[in-house]
Protein backbone atom coordinates (compact mmCIF):
# COMPACT_ATOMS: atom_id res chain seq x y z
CA UNK A 1 0.00 0.00 0.00
CA UNK A 2 2.89 2.21 0.97
CA UNK A 3 4.56 2.17 -2.87
CA UNK A 4 0.99 2.66 -4.33
CA UNK A 5 0.71 5.81 -2.44
CA UNK A 6 4.65 6.80 -3.24
CA UNK A 7 3.50 6.16 -6.86
CA UNK A 8 0.12 8.09 -6.89
CA UNK A 9 1.92 11.13 -5.00
CA UNK A 10 5.26 10.89 -7.24
CA UNK A 11 3.01 11.41 -10.13
CA UNK A 12 0.70 14.05 -8.79
CA UNK A 13 3.56 15.96 -8.11
CA UNK A 14 4.92 15.62 -11.56
CA UNK A 15 2.04 16.61 -13.07
CA UNK A 16 0.67 18.81 -10.14
CA UNK A 17 2.06 21.95 -8.19
CA UNK A 18 4.53 19.79 -5.76
CA UNK A 19 3.79 20.09 -2.47
CA UNK A 20 6.13 18.93 -0.30
CA UNK A 21 5.60 16.59 2.76
CA UNK A 22 5.56 18.36 6.15
CA UNK A 23 5.32 16.55 9.27
CA UNK A 24 4.79 20.17 11.57
CA UNK A 25 2.01 20.63 10.85
CA UNK A 26 0.92 17.15 8.88
CA UNK A 27 -0.61 18.02 5.28
CA UNK A 28 -2.74 16.14 3.68
CA UNK A 29 -0.47 13.56 1.46
CA UNK A 30 1.72 13.22 4.60
CA UNK A 31 -1.24 12.03 6.56
CA UNK A 32 -2.58 10.00 3.80
CA UNK A 33 1.56 8.63 4.11
CA UNK A 34 1.25 7.87 7.80
CA UNK A 35 -2.54 6.10 7.30
CA UNK A 36 -1.07 3.90 4.40
CA UNK A 37 1.69 2.85 7.07
CA UNK A 38 -0.15 2.38 9.71
CA UNK A 39 -2.58 -0.16 7.35
CA UNK A 40 0.94 -1.67 6.27
CA UNK A 41 2.14 -2.78 9.80
CA UNK A 42 -1.74 -3.01 11.25
CA UNK A 43 -1.81 -6.06 8.49
CA UNK A 44 0.85 -7.35 10.27
CA UNK A 45 -1.02 -8.17 13.67
CA UNK A 46 -3.99 -9.82 11.89
CA UNK A 47 -3.85 -13.61 12.71
CA UNK A 48 -3.53 -16.26 9.87
CA UNK A 49 -6.68 -17.61 8.66
CA UNK A 50 -9.16 -14.67 9.63
CA UNK A 51 -11.22 -12.94 6.59
CA UNK A 52 -12.82 -13.59 3.94
CA UNK A 53 -10.21 -15.10 2.06
CA UNK A 54 -10.26 -18.43 4.46
CA UNK A 55 -14.40 -19.00 4.55
CA UNK A 56 -15.32 -22.14 3.29
CA UNK A 57 -17.67 -21.02 0.37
Amino acid sequence: MTVIWFVVWFIANAIGGGEPLTFDPVNGWTGTLLLAIALDLGRAHVPAGRGRASREP
